[in-house]
């Protein structure tokens, strides 16, 4: 069969509890290849460096051996991980090189690939409703007749913890997951164990780093009332809403480790507001003035107006009376924001 030839970057530090310092020499790697070019190509990206650092002549050679054997079982997990649930890599017994040989040689043997026959999620009983276990169930059964592979289980590690989340546990974990192969078959379980925690509801929110800002203006854009269920959803929309205002620049909101006696998260939201500039400001003062002053204008220019107008006629069009007195009101409102800001920064 060819081989992958690869090589590992070993460091060759092998300290003496006497103090002495022996270097030992390295052989090189060669791995067997697979039936599999994809599982080829994550082994030879999986190993360490191309190239093995040799030592002195006349080191102690038998010091590779524990250092070949960690990177044959890391191997194995690695097949493992893809699929190959009985995989294995060997290597030849040390004691037949003697030490003496430049080379080793592993062999993966991968066996079937099994594929998700079952799974299981406990840790789910007399805690969530049978909505949340009916949801959870449903899209774990989409994992169904997939390869039993490790991104697979860490996929359906977080749908769990999601869908719990939603569902007002804001501390689930996961205390233990596991493929485990049906006896007989190329099949596995996929099993997942939680830990819940506590349902929790939004309490009330404190918010900090408040300058220019009022606690009720911020509170108006809350999506929720105290006492809603907790949602991560909800959560998201607040913060996002927050970070709408145009004096907000960033935005944190922390939840506490659990809930009160209550059973209800009391959030703090640390707010950083965005300080507007004084070059800012006068700029907007400046655009503000030059409004005023054509609405004036405009104004000025109409009441002259007025005088030319036909014989029988004793205005002009509604619009032209309208829009300047709505273009004089916007500008004197955007002229005393400004000075407001600029009395009072921040």
């Amino acid at each position: 069969m060819p081989a992958i030839a690869a090589t590992l970057a070993w460091l060759a530090m092998l300290s003496l509890f006497a103090g002495a310092t022996v270097t030992a020499e390295f052989p090189s790697i060669e791995l067997e290849t697979t039936s599999s070019d994809t599982l080829d190509g994550v082994l030879r990206a999986a190993l360490n460096a191309p190239e093995l650092d040799r030592a002195a002549e006349g080191g102690d050679a038998k010091g590779w051996q524990p250092f070949v054997e960690a990177e044959r079982h890391r191997l194995e997990e690695l097949i493992r991980g893809q699929g190959y649930l009985h995989a294995r890599v060997e290597m030849p017994d040390a004691a037949d090189d003697a030490g003496s040989s430049d080379k080793v040689t592993l062999k993966p043997v991968t066996g079937p690939i099994f594929r998700v026959g079952m799974v299981e999620v406990d840790g789910l009983q007399d805690v969530a409703t049978d909505t949340v276990r009916d949801d959870v169930s449903r899209q774990m059964m989409e994992a169904v007749g997939k390869p039993a592979r490790g991104d697979l289980l860490a996929t359906l590690e977080d749908e769990v913890l999601w869908r719990l989340r939603t569902a007002s546990y804001p501390f689930v974990r996961v205390t233990e997951r596991e493929l485990l192969p049906i006896p007989g078959r190329a099949l596995a379980t996929a099993r997942i164990v939680v830990e819940p925690g506590a349902s929790a509801r939004f309490g009330a929110v404190a918010y900090s780093g408040l300058v220019g800002l009022r606690q009720d203006e911020l509170g108006r854009l809350q999506p929720f009332k105290q006492g809603d269920p907790y949602n991560p959803d909800v959560l998201e929309r607040f913060r996002e809403a927050l970070l709408g205002h145009p004096s907000v620049k960033a935005v944190r909101l922390r939840l506490p480790e659990a809930v009160d006696a209550d059973g209800q998260l009391q959030l703090r939201a640390e707010i950083e507001e965005d300080q507007l500039r004084a070059e800012d400001v006068a700029g907007n003062y400046r655009t503000g003035l030059v409004a005023a002053v054509s609405a004036i204008a405009a104004l000025a220019i109409r009441q002259v107006s007025v005088a030319s107008l036909r014989p029988g006629r004793s205005r002009w069009p509604l619009w032209f009376e309208v829009v300047p007195v709505l273009l004089l009101a916007a500008a004197f409102y955007v002229i005393a924001q400004r000075m407001l800001l600029l009395a009072f920064p921040g």
